[in-house]
C-alpha cells in the first residue's frame, strides 16, 4: 500500500535509452538520498540513446509509460529524470503519487528564489522547446534567458576541462548580459558539472538532477492527494507490459504488485 513501506521508494524512468547514464543517475541520487530513500531505476527500452529533438522527445514520452508498466511497485513517487520531461502529465494522470520532471522540478526550485533564473543545455533544437515548457509553466517572466551549447548533453558530459570551460563561459554569460540570478544546468548528460563550474561562476549554480532529488524529498513529505480513478483503455500494438496496464487500471496497478 502506498505511504506503507518502511523507506520511501522512488521510481526513476530514464526516458533516454542509455543504461550507463541511468546508472550514473542512480549513483548520483542514492549519494544524496543516503538511505532515505530507496531507488527502483528503469530505462526506456525504445527511442533515441539521448533526446535532442521534438521527435525523440515525443517517442520518449510513450517510452516513459511503457517504463511505468514495466515498473515493480510498490513506489511513494515517480521522476521522469530527463529536462524536457517526457510523458510528465500523462503519467501524473496515472499514478496515485507524485510525478514530478526534472526541468519542472528544477525550475519551480529556481523560480522560488529572488531574481530571474537562465537556463544553460546542449543541443541546439531544444531551445524552442524549452521555451514553450517555461511558458506552460507560468514561468516566462522570472526567465532570463536560456543559453544553448552546440553539442548535445551527452556529448559534453564526454568533454572532460575543455566542457567545463564552455559551460563556464555560457553561465557567465547569462549572469553578466542577460541578467540572471542564477542559472539551471539543464539534462541528465550535465549532472556533476554544477559542482565543478561553480568556483568559476559569478552566480549560483544549480543541477537540474539534484534539484530535482530535493523535490522528490519535498513531495514525499506531502500526503497524497486523491486522485480520480483511472478508467481502463482499449489499446492496439502497444507492448504487452503497457497493454495490460491501461486494460487494468494503473491505479490499482501501482499499489500492488
Amino acid at each position: 500500500m502506498i505511504g506503507c513501506l518502511p523507506v520511501s521508494r522512488l521510481l526513476l524512468i530514464n526516458p533516454n535509452t542509455d543504461t550507463d547514464m541511468t546508472q550514473r543517475m542512480v549513483t548520483y541520487a542514492e549519494a544524496q538520498f543516503a538511505g532515505a530513500v530507496a531507488i527502483e531505476a528503469v530505462t526506456a527500452r525504445f527511442g533515441a540513446r539521448y533526446l535532442t529533438n521534438r521527435v525523440s522527445v515525443t517517442i520518449a514520452g510513450h517510452a516513459a509509460l511503457d517504463a511505468l508498466a514495466c515498473a515493480r511497485g510498490p513506489f511513494d513517487a515517480v521522476l521522469v529524470a530527463c529536462f524536457g520531461d517526457p510523458g510528465r502529465e500523462a503519467l501524473a494522470s496515472l499514478c496515485p503519487v507524485p510525478v514530478t520532471g526534472m526541468a519542472q522540478a528544477s525550475l519551480i526550485r529556481a523560480a522560488r528564489l529572488p531574481g530571474r533564473f537562465s537556463i544553460v543545455t546542449g543541443g541546439p533544437e531544444w531551445k524552442p522547446m524549452l521555451v514553450n515548457l517555461v511558458q506552460a509553466m507560468g514561468l516566462s517572466a522570472r526567465l532570463a534567458s536560456i543559453r544553448i551549447l552546440p553539442a548535445a548533453g551527452n556529448v559534453l558530459a564526454q568533454g572532460g576541462a575543455a566542457a567545463c570551460r564552455e559551460i563556464t563561459r555560457a553561465c557567465n554569460d547569462a549572469v553578466q548580459e542577460d541578467g540572471a540570478a542564477r542559472v539551471v544546468l539543464g539534462g541528465a548528460g550535465l549532472a556533476g558539472f554544477a559542482a565543478r563550474i561553480a568556483p568559476d561562476v559569478t552566480a549560483p549554480v544549480l543541477c537540474s538532477l539534484h534539484e530535482s532529488l530535493h523535490e522528490v524529498l519535498n513531495l514525499l513529505r506531502q500526503p497524497v492527494l486523491p486522485q480520480h480513478p483511472w478508467q481502463s483503455m482499449e489499446t492496439v500494438g502497444l507492448s504487452a507490459e503497457l497493454r495490460r496496464y491501461l486494460a487494468s487500471g494503473a491505479a490499482v496497478r501501482a499499489c500492488q504488485d
